[in-house]
């Protein structure tokens, strides 16, 4: 019975222990198929999108590249990226927006992510293959010690013609061989200058173009920049400071006058006003500086007899230069507005430069003070109309130094 009865009670323990690992193990399951739904869930999360789910960085710097895709050909960003070459720029921008997009999602979807990425880089490029190479023209500038106007051509063809057009007509013309799919350009001012591209009021007159044509068929035509084609001075004034000391008595008396002018392109209804003024002091009046090579001279006349005339000024941009009469006497000045022109002496707390009464009065009358402008550019040089280039401008006082002295009105004059 002993015997019977232990075999029962050990059959009875393999039994549980069965039930108790097959429980262990269904549990086991249910843990296992538990863990792989959540992992399921965190693969795209019920609601969400890619455009969701994605790094909006990445998305942002996707659609940049796209754009700037567009604009693989254009040498305007060529020099801006300088040594580095703005194609690669644009590629950086695509792996690095490829990289965040891609690690935002968990690194799923790599195949679809970078067939997208490829249609986002090949549409732009494929279509610029079809739209054929045209020449560029970049860095058109103007050198002002040489006076010369240069540009580049910039293409995938073996040579490229140059034209100058003035109002659509041609001017000049040339051309060269391409060397690393460049070549640059350079005019002298002298040959293409027609006028001023601009009036005082900045508005556009004349138009200069570059045309350039490839040899394989292709053209472009870009305006040249009004600014740089500005290079004749048209108009200019005078306006009078009287010079003065007081005597023992307290009487003013004059002792001369500082003549300043004023040069460029400005409203020619502008003139001489009393008290030795001139309608251009007044900030309302527009007026346009001349960045040029040019000369200006004072000359003041009596009834069209010449009293004095000063130094000749030499203008290189605005920058005025002359040989003072004295070493301790201005040399230089700005036509970027008002300039000094060069007296024959200094006032006696060395604040100001003036000509001296002597140097210039005869008696009191009507005296006329000629500003004269002599341009090296001007706009009949290259044609067979008549014309110097020389601009003169009578600005005429009244001067009654002898009998007013300083109470002089100095009224505006007929000369």
């Amino acid at each position: 019975m002993g015997g019977l009865l232990d075999k029962a009670n050990a059959s009875k323990t393999e039994t549980d222990d069965a039930k108790e690992v097959k429980a262990k193990v269904s549990k086991a399951e249910e843990v296992t198929v538990k863990v792989t739904k959540v992992t399921d869930s965190v693969s795209m999360p019920k609601g969400e999108t890619f455009f969701t789910t994605a790094n909006p960085i990445g998305l942002g710097l996707a659609g940049l590249g796209f754009i700037l895709m567009w604009f693989l050909d254009n040498y305007w960003f060529e020099d801006i990226t300088g040594p580095i070459p703005f194609g690669l720029v644009v590629i950086g921008i695509m792996a690095g927006s490829f990289y965040l997009v891609w690690n935002s999602i968990d690194r799923q979807k790599t195949v679809v992510l970078a067939v997208a990425y490829l249609l986002l880089t090949s549409v732009p490029y494929l279509a610029g293959l079809e739209l054929g190479s045209s020449p560029g023209v970049s860095e058109i500038s103007v050198n002002e010690d040489s006076n010369e106007l240069s540009f580049v051509v910039r293409g995938s063809f073996s040579s490229a013609s140059a034209e100058i057009l003035f109002d659509g007509e041609s001017v000049w013309s040339e051309t060269k061989d391409m060397s690393n799919d460049r070549s640059k350009f350079t005019v002298p001012l002298a040959t293409i200058f027609m006028g001023n591209s601009q009036d005082h009021l900045l508005s556009t007159v004349e138009t200069y173009s570059i045309r350039v044509a490839s040899n394989s068929g292709d053209s472009t035509t870009v305006d040249i920049s009004p600014t740089l084609i500005n290079r004749e001075v048209e108009d200019a004034a005078a306006k009078l400071i009287m010079r003065t000391e007081t005597t023992e008595d307290g009487d003013q008396l004059v002792i001369g006058v500082t003549v300043e002018a004023l040069v460029g392109m400005f409203s020619s209804s502008a003139a001489a006003s009393d008290g030795g003024e001139h309608d251009m002091t007044s900030t309302n009046q527009k007026r346009l500086p001349i960045s040029s090579d040019y000369t200006i001279q004072l000359k003041i006349l009596q009834d069209g007899t010449q009293t004095y005339e000063s130094a000749i000024i030499q203008v290189d941009g605005v920058a005025a230069t002359w040989d003072p009469v004295s070493n301790d006497l201005a040399n230089f000045g700005s036509t970027n507005g008002w300039l000094a022109m060069p007296g024959n002496t200094m006032d006696e707390n060395g604040l100001y430069e003036f000509i001296e009464r002597d140097e210039f009065f005869e008696d009191d009358g009507c005296y006329n003070f000629q500003i004269i402008v002599t341009n090296q550019f001007y706009s009949t040089m290259n044609d067979a109309s008549p014309g110097t280039g020389v601009v003169v401008s009578d600005n005429a006082w009244q001067l009654d130094f002898d009998s007013e002295e300083a109470n002089s009105p100095m009224e505006t004059c007929t000369p």
